[in-house]
């Protein structure tokens, strides 16, 4: 009996501290929304009774479990808001807290897209849902705002002589700066450009209704001063481009005026000649790899259509080497000239006698110059040009000298030529020959000089 009476205490006790505990256990909903747009911020920072907790949900939620013994201190920070704080009770299970937008300092800067300096007296208006400010800038080109962080503003800037610009500015969670170059309301800009290379045109000079505005800079581009709402005559002169005449209405919402241009054809003359400065016909030239024409009898070819540029040039005939260069065509009908040297061949040499027999050792003269001796089977090897006249010359002692003209035409890659040398007379023998005869003739003399005397001598005695 006793024991049942303790087992049945000590069951109702674990029952109330059960009860107890269970009532201990509090949930606390907190909501964070934006104070201007009801908008639910997402990541904010919750601080429970000075510690950090948690981060609001996708929906801007976080839920905060407490014994429901105390009322909870909760603070609230996000970037770009003001830090929210309350005392929650500790028997409530939800909360809303509407966080504040910092306030944040906007500064607007305005200057001269021409001059560069500040403009000033502009009036800018920064509007956004359910707010319009409006401020004038001051000497310096600048407007400062107080503005609301995350937030989108549109902006509009009216200046006197100037066109108006709008845009927006998204303000975050920081302090800025923003810079806007105006451009005077009779400003106006053509962009000139070459039409194939689409690059820019430099020092073009640009007339409206004949009356000079300048040259293009080196980006292509020309700032001037113009009456919107009008139609003008405008020309635009560049050596070496054609040149443009256009009738163009401006209109007010015009600011940019581009304009290409093309080169004018200025021609190019190719003058071809060989080594000796004759002039070659039938010579191909071919322009950045394409064969584009082929020289006359006077040796020239004429390009009409090049314009002014750079170009690779070759020129080849058979017979010739080819020969290739760059140049830059800026003047009308200029000269290029090529001189094309001759291709080589071989040539072989052979030198006989006159019982058609090798001779070997024999110098070799061509065209005046010593060219070399021929081997032991009276052969020399030479290298000649195609379409040259050689004078060839063999010659050896005991030999009579032998010559000959010989051209190598083009489509040979080898030829020949022969020589015949004779062998001189052996004078030496030659002398003793006619010394002899002398010697004959003059013992012939004397001995009929003598048979003359004898026979005179004879008749005298006789006669007495």
């Amino acid at each position: 009996m006793y024991s049942h009476r303790h087992r049945f205490l000590f069951a109702l006790l674990f029952l109330v501290l059960l009860c107890s505990a269970a009532q201990a256990t509090t949930n606390l909903l907190i909501t964070v929304q934006d104070n201007l747009d009801n908008s639910s911020i997402p990541h904010a920072t919750v601080y429970l009774n000075g510690g950090d907790y948690a981060r609001t949900n996708a929906n801007g939620q976080v839920y905060i479990t407490h014994t429901g013994d105390y009322d909870q201190n909760v603070q609230i920070s996000m970037s770009g808001y003001d830090d929210w704080q309350q005392t929650i009770s500790k028997n409530a299970t939800s909360a809303l807290a509407m966080l504040n937008r910092k306030t944040l300092t906007l500064k607007v800067n305005l200057y001269d897209s021409d001059t560069l300096k500040p403009v000033y007296d502009a009036r800018i208006n920064l509007t956004s849902v359910n707010v319009s400010l409006g401020k004038q800038t001051d000497n310096t080109g600048t407007a400062a705002f107080g503005v609301n962080a995350m937030t989108l503003y549109s902006i509009f800037i009216n200046a006197n002589n100037y066109q108006p610009r709008s845009g927006t500015i998204d303000m975050g969670a920081e302090n800025r700066e923003v810079q806007y170059w105006l451009l005077p309301s009779n400003r106006f800009s053509f962009i000139i450009t070459d039409k194939e290379t689409k690059t820019a045109v430099s020092d073009a000079e640009i007339r409206i209704d004949d009356i000079l505005a300048g040259k293009t800079d080196s980006r292509g581009i020309l700032n001037t001063q113009i009456t919107r709402g009008k139609s003008y005559t405008l020309n635009i002169v560049k050596p070496g481009y054609q040149t443009i005449t256009d009738t163009r209405l401006i209109s007010e919402s015009d600011a940019i005026q581009s304009i290409e241009i093309s080169k004018a054809p200025i021609g190019a003359f190719v003058y071809v000649f060989d080594e000796s400065r004759i002039p070659l016909s039938g010579a191909q030239v071919y322009i950045n790899g394409s064969l584009s024409g082929t020289t006359n009898e006077y040796g020239r070819s004429n390009f009409p259509s090049l314009v002014t540029g750079g170009y690779l040039l070759e020129v080849s005939k058979p017979g010739y080497i080819t020969v290739s260069k760059s140049i830059t065509v800026a003047d009308q009908g200029k000269d290029y000239t090529f001189a094309l040297p001759f291709e080589s061949a071989a040539l072989s040499i052979l030198v006989k006698d006159k019982d058609q027999k090798v001779v070997s050792n024999a110098s070799v003269i061509m065209n005046g110059n010593t060219a070399g001796l021929t081997d032991e089977n009276g052969q020399y090897s030479a290298r000649v040009k195609f379409n040259s006249v050689y004078n060839i010359t063999a010659i050896k002692e005991g030999y009579q000298s032998a010559s000959v003209k010989k051209q190598v035409v083009s489509g040979n890659a080898t030829d020949s030529v022969t020589l015949v040398i004779e062998k001189n007379l052996d004078l030496g023998l030659i002398s003793m020959v006619i010394l002899g005869v002398i010697a004959v003739l003059i013992l012939f003399a004397i001995l009929r000089m003598i048979g003359h005397k004898r026979r005179r001598h004879v008749s005298r005695r006789n006669e007495i």
